[in-house]
């Protein structure tokens, strides 16, 4: 579904899913948000030093399991030994690591859309053609699937792929505090920029749909903090909680 807004339709992404009431990039937090009122699920991709894509936000299991180590040092087997759920609620012990097969299996049997965010690509060299790989293993249709990154050059080779799939380029609060980033640019290979909400002003959103490129903020986890944004013009809205988001008698 789309929200409607200020005559405005704004697409609704989970962001992790549900990641405020469930632990993020679990199996629960993904059915939790499919089966809310959201237009598109975001998920986080690595890959195991076994070369398994699998879907945490983190480069370490650190801070959303009960074990350590990096992802890029460990097997499928070890990392999905431990419990991702018990850090967020006793009640979610028993959450493995989910590999981005499984994603793909839950989203096909689902109207939402998927999107795919590489983190640290310079880590995994290839990983943008595994990625690619995947979704013509699984027939993913390319309407189904966006593609994004703060790597722009990683984006810029999954264009050069001729892939298909449309594209999108996070920016950062940290790197774009006092500038804009190069819409021109972007434009030239990606459809979205998505920056953190804080970014977001009037200059920004004219800036951007004057190249086409549609924006949708990060982590916008308040009503007030959405419509704000929605005011201004943009195309969708990143959230931990979106069914929240949804209705402002809900408090966040």
């Amino acid at each position: 579904m789309t929200m409607n807004y200020l005559n405005d339709n704004i697409t609704l992404i989970a962001h992790r899913g549900m990641a405020t009431n469930y632990p993020e990039n679990t199996l629960v937090a993904f059915v939790a948000a499919l089966s809310n009122n959201i237009d598109i699920l975001e998920i986080d991709i690595h890959r195991t030093s076994d070369d398994y894509l699998v879907v945490i936000h983190d480069d370490t299991i650190d801070r959303t399991s009960n074990g350590k180590g990096k992802i890029k040092s460990s097997t499928l087997a070890t990392l999905q030994a431990y419990d991702y759920g018990s850090w967020k609620d006793d009640v979610f012990s028993g959450q493995t690591l989910m590999t981005l097969d499984e994603v793909l299996a839950l989203i096909k049997e689902h109207p939402q859309k998927l999107l795919i965010e590489i983190k640290k690509p310079q880590q995994y060299p290839g990983i943008e053609q595994d990625i690619i790989d995947k979704l013509i293993v699984w027939n993913i249709p390319k309407d189904k699937v966006i593609l994004q990154s703060f790597d722009q050059k990683s984006i810029r080779k999954i264009y050069d792929m001729n892939a298909g799939y449309q594209l999108g380029v996070l920016i950062s609060k940290r790197k774009y505090w006092y500038k804009l980033p190069d819409f021109k640019q972007i434009a030239t290979y990606a459809d979205y920029v998505n920056p953190h909400f804080s970014l977001v002003n009037q200059k920004f959103i004219t800036a951007a749909h004057n190249y086409q490129l549609s924006v949708m903020p990060y982590t916008v986890n308040n009503y007030s903090e959405a419509m704000a944004l929605i005011k201004l013009g943009v195309d969708g809205i990143i959230s931990d909680n979106p069914h929240t988001i949804l209705n402002k008698n809900l408090s966040t």
